[in-house]
């Protein structure tokens, strides 16, 4: 995957606009600057995808309606997690027990929601795309979004504990 090292340094953007301060010290608004990071990543990822799934011309015209329909609808729990991560931030340093537990709350459900999604297109997708492909599509998506959950893991700090 030769663009993944774009998508990395995109998302290590991202994933530092999360920790605490780090938006106000570089004087942006966290929301805007994470929509704008959404967005290049959005053609990072079609990218990604296009130059590690081989497509006859036929498949193609098939696939990449469907792969914007399914994008389109993980998008919308990833501006979930988006929203989730910048009020995470600005709540770090005044971490309760129950906005702990709102935040895991939120992201259980937003974990139950992607796979949904996954699991609503993976019929759409293989309707298009022979198994082999459709396979090799959702191992690219896999691989993609453990880059982000990687880059997330590493950036985002553990909730801090009350002494």
């Amino acid at each position: 995957m030769h663009r993944t090292t774009c998508y990395l340094s995109g998302l290590a953007i991202a994933a530092m606009l999360a920790t605490p301060g780090a938006a106000a010290a570089q004087g942006v608004d966290t929301w805007t600057a994470v929509q704008q990071l959404q967005a290049d990543l959005k053609a990072d990822r079609q990218a990604v995808v296009a130059a590690n799934l081989p497509l006859a011309e036929g498949e193609a015209k098939a696939f990449w309606p469907a792969y914007k329909e399914y994008r389109a609808e993980v998008e919308k729990v990833g501006d979930r997690l988006a929203k989730l991560i910048v009020a995470y931030a600005s709540n770090y340093e005044s971490m309760t027990d129950a906005k702990a537990d709102a935040f895991f709350t939120e992201m259980l459900a937003i974990d139950r929601d992607k796979v949904a999604v996954r699991e609503k297109h993976v019929p759409k997708i293989r309707a298009v795309l022979p198994a082999q492909k459709a396979a090799r599509f959702f191992q690219i998506e896999n691989k993609l979004d453990a880059i982000v959950n990687m880059t997330l893991a590493n950036e985002v700090p553990l909730v801090p504990l009350k002494k």
